[in-house]
């Protein structure tokens, strides 16, 4: 990579130790968070009242031991992470390998290109190896202690782990020559070209989604005319000025999640609901799997998700979402190429002066560098992403639809169950939307709320 002198002088050392200290106060956070979690797991011991009706206490403790499961294994595996990451950095790990890859080509090549395709190779191996005591820890211990069994013998887990090296390869050697290719061509401001590029490809895929993604999903056509569906959705749609034909119904092909959800602008924008929403997938009974008979909600059910999902439309989230993803975007660009840009940054974790290979200042600044900012930046996007969900619910409940909104989303739950507890402050760093309690609830203070000011 070229040389840049645009740094102050900075103690590699002293880079060393911050990046150390960083990825060490991280992995303690996810742990404290984690850990949280798991003592709200061990005190659920009872279904929460809301949910009494609609998830039998077997199940409830099945969800329960399978969250405990989950939480312990997250636990152990950010520490093994924690150790095995501080002593990578410590003992020069990146220049070990590198100069293994160098060395493998160095009869043929000195070229940064090939060099960087070999370190990979060699570090989708490594990585591979990694995982190892994880994969031990929870197949000899946490499946006992937790009576889950076995799925596989053990030669399949290391015909699965070859199968993972050879796709990792697959997708990673193309990936790793255009990134290459490409920082070596565009210069020292090649992360703004990236951001120039991901932004025209995100653009593109709002006009041409519908036309590429969806098909892999299932077929897509419009809410038929005349339908008993039609009619009621209709209702909410003519209340909010939405156009009827910009609603769409996916038939899938073997999801079994129920969703619907709105998306677009202008003369693109649209409603979709998924085939899995509707109440037997709105199929005469014959026609259906035994598992799948009863899924899915009433039609006015369904209208109330419409009504949620015609709030996102009418708050304008999805320009907000797109505008505040692309800033976001920007600024770990800037940042990005602000730090990848650091001689010292490389030479903290053991590389020579002037050797600043590029495919290890990806891994290195997107990995320890970059971890203040993107922890931070995923609180502040999924606290907004959980506010627009709320802002939805808000104005179903304006239009009326709280009571069926509120069965829509127990019925949703009840036929996609998982542990329904969740720690408040587990759930605002790793969730999207707000737990079935916390819609709920926010239903309730809203009926409250309506009723005091009647």
């Amino acid at each position: 990579m070229v040389s840049y002198d645009t740094w102050p002088k900075i103690d590699p050392r002293i880079l060393l130790y911050l990046m150390m200290v960083v990825l060490f106060l991280d992995h303690i956070w996810e742990i404290i968070l984690a850990k949280r979690q798991q003592l709200t797991c061990l005190n659920a011991i009872m279904v929460p009242d809301p949910l009494r009706d609609i998830i039998p206490p077997e199940i409830f403790h099945r969800a329960r031991v399978y969250e405990l499961h989950k939480m312990e294994l997250f636990i152990w595996k950010n520490i093994i992470d924690l150790i095995v990451s501080l002593l990578e950095l410590y003992f020069g790990f990146y220049p070990f390998v590198w100069g293994l890859a160098a060395s493998t080509l160095a009869p043929l090549t000195r070229r940064e290109l090939w060099i960087s395709l070999i370190f990979v190779f060699y570090l989708t191996i490594y990585i591979s190896l990694r995982c190892l005591p994880i994969l031990i820890y929870d197949k000899c211990i946490l499946e006992l202690r937790y009576g889950t069994h076995r799925r596989f013998p053990c030669y399949m887990y290391l015909l699965m782990g070859l199968l993972c090296i050879i796709l990792a390869q697959i997708i990673l050697a193309p990936l790793t020559l255009l990134i290459v290719f490409s920082v070596q061509i565009m210069g020292f401001f090649f992360f703004l070209y990236f951001w120039l590029m991901w932004a025209a490809f995100t653009l593109f895929l709002v006009f041409f989604l519908p036309y590429l993604c969806v098909p892999c999903i299932g077929v897509q056509r419009r809410l038929p005319p005349g339908s008993p569906l039609y009619a009621d959705v209709q209702v909410v749609c003519d209340q909010t000025g939405f156009p009827m034909n910009r609603v769409f119904i996916i038939q899938t092909k073997s999801m079994q999640y129920s969703n619907a959800y709105f998306y677009g602008s202008c003369c693109l924008k649209r409603i979709v609901i998924f085939d899995t929403l509707l109440l037997n997938k709105g199929q005469p009974v014959t026609q259906l799997q035994p598992y799948e008979i009863g899924r899915g909600l009433t039609n006015p059910q369904v209208v109330a998700v419409v009504a949620h999902e015609l709030g996102h439309w009418k708050s304008g989230h999805f320009y907000k979402a797109t505008f505040i993803m692309k800033l976001h975007f920007l600024l770990t660009m800037v940042l990005f190429g602000l730090f990848f840009h650091c001689p010292y940054l490389y030479e903290a974790v053991g590389f020579a002066p002037g050797v600043w290979p590029i495919i290890v200042g990806f891994l290195i600044v997107l990995r320890f560098a970059l971890t203040p900012y993107l922890t931070l930046a995923n609180f502040l996007m999924l606290w907004n992403l959980r506010r627009f969900e709320y802002a939805a619910d808000r104005f179903a409940h304006r239009l009326g639809y709280s009571l069926l909104l509120r069965s829509a989303l127990m019925k949703i739950y009840a036929d996609h169950m998982s542990f329904p507890v969740y720690d408040t402050c587990y759930a605002r760093w790793h969730h999207t939307h707000p737990t079935i309690l916390q819609r709920l609830a926010y239903q309730q203070k809203l009926d409250e709320e309506a009723y005091l000011r009647a």
